[in-house]
């Protein structure tokens, strides 16, 4: 004899059974991720379905002082705001190799941020993370112009003749 497909049968066999199966699986997945179970509505009631999975969103988690930081300075665009953020991040944590981030950290005023942005570069570059761009050669012509401490012009220097050797090779 040939089995029959579940969905096989008449129409109010087949609907309960859709039904059945339907809240069974409903009950596995918000056993899965920590939900309860829900008391079953019956389809014909005219009571509102109730959502399976809360909104992320509206957990009642709040993010990380870290998150909100480095958000603030992604979203940074003029040199002031950049710097204000950049202080404000710097104060609490360390520099995040972030290749958007870093490449803000170069329009700081601070010489020394400066420089650890360029060594954390030269890092991701050395590592293959990183492809030069031409933002990347622009933001250190820049620097160059504004640069008043010699080692900072030697740290530029040394990334720009890495970019030119990663070029060649």
């Amino acid at each position: 004899m040939a089995s029959r497909s579940p969905w096989s049968g008449s129409k109010t066999h087949t609907v309960t059974q859709r039904e059945d199966s339907s809240a069974e699986a409903r009950r596995k997945l918000e056993a899965m991720f920590g939900g309860t179970p829900t008391t079953e509505v019956s389809r014909s009631s005219n009571a509102p379905e109730r959502q399976v999975f809360a909104n992320p969103r509206k957990s009642g988690r709040t993010p990380s002082k870290y998150r909100l930081r480095l958000e603030r300075l992604r979203i940074a665009r003029e040199d002031s705001e950049i710097i204000e953020a950049a202080n404000t991040f710097l104060e609490h944590h360390q520099i995040p190799d972030d290749l958007d981030v870093l490449y803000k950290l170069l329009r700081h005023s601070s010489e020394p941020v400066i420089r650890e942005a360029i060594g954390q570069i030269s890092s991701l570059l050395m590592q293959g993370r990183v492809v030069p761009t031409i933002l990347l050669e622009e933001r250190l012509k820049d620097v160059l112009t504004r640069t008043q401490e010699p080692v900072t012009r030697t740290y530029v220097e040394g990334l720009q003749s890495q970019i030119a050797k990663n070029k060649r090779g």
